[in-house]
């Protein structure tokens, strides 16, 4: 299930939607679907674009200050940051986003709780470790207590997520946890928490619409249509989930 979950929202992407126009121009034999095609790829391409679905994305979760939040039983920490490579000496880890990690870190050296919880993410196709068995090592090296730090099992998808810290919570018999992820991931996380029974405070982090827009915004550019992309594919899973869920 998971890999369909994966393909689907690439039917109804910006390249999905493009390509599916550029063959529609050829069994037609007709012209506008390819004038349609170099309008949208402009649109889709532009910074102010991508900006704007990206502000939309963040705009339920704000940025938080650390001081207004209270004390919960537990930090939990979502997976999607690490990226890596196989290499002659075995698979090396890199960084793509750390900032959920390093919120995490912030919060418990803040007291916000007792425990920092690393949920195990990895996909199936993936020959890397469990993602949070490599933040507990990283972890260990700024300074939690080995005591403080909690995994939980292994989980595919977010929706995984939730179902294995809602079992960690029931067996440590923790009431609540302070629930850190991308500001614009924390809308369908929320969710998947809430439906499984978790009571959670969110506080949302890695923001990507804080940029100031200039004459720049309105020049297409191959980042801008990836971040176009990304954004419009968590659109569709919070569409997903909501049609699941209603």
């Amino acid at each position: 299930m998971i890999y369909l979950y994966k393909l689907l929202p690439l039917i109804v992407s910006p390249l999905g939607l493009l390509l599916a126009l550029m063959l529609l121009s050829i069994i037609l034999c007709r012209i506008w679907p390819t004038y349609l095609v170099l309008v949208l790829t402009v649109v889709f391409s532009l910074p102010i674009t991508s900006h704007l679905i990206w502000k939309g994305l963040e705009s339920s979760y704000p940025y938080k200050h650390i001081d207004q939040i209270v004390q919960h039983d537990a930090i939990i920490v979502l997976s999607g940051m690490l990226a890596g490579f196989e290499s002659d000496h075995g698979f090396i880890t890199e960084w793509a986003d750390p900032d959920r990690f390093f919120t995490g870190i912030n919060l418990i050296k803040s007291k916000k709780a007792d425990y920092l919880v690393f949920t195990r993410g990895q996909v199936p196709w993936s020959n890397s470790p469990p993602e949070g068995e490599q933040l507990r090592l990283k972890a260990l090296e700024m300074g939690v207590a080995d005591s403080q730090i909690l995994l939980t099992g292994v989980a595919a998808n977010t929706a995984d997520e939730a179902d294995q810290v809602r079992k960690l919570m029931d067996r440590n018999g923790f009431e609540s946890i302070l629930l850190v992820t991308s500001s614009f991931h924390m809308s369908r996380s929320k969710l998947l928490f809430d439906k499984a029974g978790i009571v959670s405070e969110a506080y949302p982090t890695d923001f990507h619409a804080n940029g100031r827009l200039t004459w720049l915004s309105f020049i297409p550019s191959a980042g801008a249509f990836e971040k176009t992309s990304s954004g419009i594919r968590e659109y569709i899973g919070r569409l997903y989930y909501w049609l699941r869920f209603s």
